[in-house]
């Protein structure tokens, strides 16, 4: 592939970025606060929304794997999930109604995490297509990650720009709907004309696919384990994006910086994840991502402890402390995910060669499933530990107890660190290297037509 090809596979990473990441950051706020739903009954509509997504993912790598089309085993899927997402994206970001019906909401996340699970799953197992090297996998997968990123940046950057004029939470969700809806058609338009989509390894006839594919991969320890760590990563990055304005206007009580800490946050994550890649290459994906977990705790851990110096200071010493914090943590964001991507990739090529039949889509889709877990449980046990068990009530700002902020305090820093602790032991103990992937590459050569 040219470059221009690469960067219209990876740009579709763009949308679902910019549209998913504000779902933790923006929307749950802004329609527990703002539009009166509830912390808690919002955390449990999240949670719904997301566990029937997470029954979705299963048959969608099944159908992937089954149904091909004229233009390939890809495409189609991609084309399918944009009406979709645009629509979700309508309902979630512009709201029709001032008072809407938990069911509205369900409805809009449910819609868009469909389109989230038809677009995404595609685009991994895509990827095993166009980047059949185990180093140029990463290459391409961190291409795809920068996308995200950017994707990220651009709907920090739209709140930032937004409150200059109108302070308003629901300004900056409105602006960024709109910004996303011009972006999904020209990316998904471009991509399905400009990347190429074939495969070179003769699959077995489709009929022989079943759900048998999917549950056999519990079996499976190599991908339980990286399934595990992402599970628990996508936990904690979740977790801290769920709490983060509550946690800003609340614990640190700067709420007025939000905006534009998150956006430093983003933008150092970007060169994280060159830093990251780079390690990678030098040394293995599951090094680099289980050093990257440890950098995590490690600035966590200064975190929970500078509180304590920091939360008596005043207001410039304080933003000071927090963008020293957020500054370092944002290095290690675009860590662990893009290179467990690359890892699932290289398994999958594995179960290829074992099974004789590429069931990519399948294994993405365990990935994907499992790992929503982490994303479902990030918003509603904090949610409802928060509200129901420390009496914390979203609309009462600072007026909350303080113990219900510290609660929020330590949900914050102290649950991270043990995820990443666990995560980071389960990279390290991977065991299927640069050396292994090129033995399974030459059987794959072996095999193609």
């Amino acid at each position: 592939m040219n470059l221009f090809q690469r960067l219209s596979y990876t740009a579709l990473n763009f949308p679902t970025s910019a549209a998913g990441m504000p779902i933790f950051i923006f929307i749950l706020p802004f329609y527990a606060d703002d539009l009166g739903l509830g912390l808690s009954l919002v955390g449990i509509i999240f949670f719904l929304g997301r566990f029937t997504d997470i029954l979705t993912d299963p048959v969608m790598g099944l159908l992937i794997d089954k149904f091909p089309s004229r233009w390939g085993k890809h495409k189609h899927w991609i084309l399918l999930s944009t009406p979709i997402f645009m629509f979700a994206t309508f309902l979630i970001f512009l709201p029709q109604t001032s008072s809407p019906s938990w069911i509205y909401f369900f409805i809009g996340l449910f819609m868009l995490y469909l389109a989230f699970t038809l677009s995404t799953i595609t685009q991994l197992s895509w990827a095993t297509y166009l980047a059949p090297d185990y180093d140029e996998r990463t290459r391409l997968l961190t291409l795809r990650e920068l996308m995200a990123l950017l994707g990220m940046f651009s709907v920090i950057a739209i709140p930032a720009i937004v409150e200059i004029s109108d302070p308003t939470l629901q300004a900056k969700v409105n602006a960024i709907g709109i910004f996303v809806l011009f972006c999904i058609p020209l990316i998904t338009i471009n991509a399905v004309f400009f990347t190429p989509d074939s495969s070179s390894y003769k699959s077995k006839d489709s009929s022989e696919y079943s759900f048998s594919n999917f549950l056999t991969l519990f079996s499976n320890k190599m991908l339980i384990r990286i399934v595990i760590a992402a599970v628990l990563i996508a936990f904690c990055m979740s977790l801290n994006g769920a709490l983060y304005l509550i946690w800003m206007e609340v614990v640190i009580e700067l709420p007025e910086y939000s905006s534009r800490l998150i956006l430093i946050y983003y933008i150092v994550s970007v060169f994280g994840l060159w830093i990251w890649r780079y390690l990678s290459l030098k040394t293995s994906k599951h090094f680099a991502a289980g050093i990257s977990c440890i950098y995590a705790i490690i600035v966590l851990t200064l975190g929970f402890i500078g509180y304590w110096y920091i939360k008596d200071l005043t207001t410039f010493q304080r933003l000071i402390g927090v963008g020293t914090f957020i500054v370092l943590y944002g290095f290690s964001f675009s860590g662990p995910l893009p290179l467990i991507n690359a890892m699932t990739a290289d398994i999958s090529d594995k179960l290829n060669v074992e099974l004789g039949e590429n069931i990519s889509g399948t294994v993405f889709s365990f990935l994907t499933t499992l790992t929503k877990i982490g994303f479902a449980l990030a918003a509603v046990v904090p949610y409802l530990i928060l509200e129901l068990y420390w009496g914390f009530d979203i609309s009462l700002g600072t007026s909350n107890t303080e113990s219900s902020k510290m609660a929020i305090y330590y949900i914050y820093t102290f649950v991270p660190i043990i995820s990443y602790t666990i995560a980071s032991y389960l990279l390290f103990t991977h065991s299927l290297g640069r050396q292994d992937h090129e033995k399974i590459k030459s059987q794959l050569t072996n095999h193609a037509v």
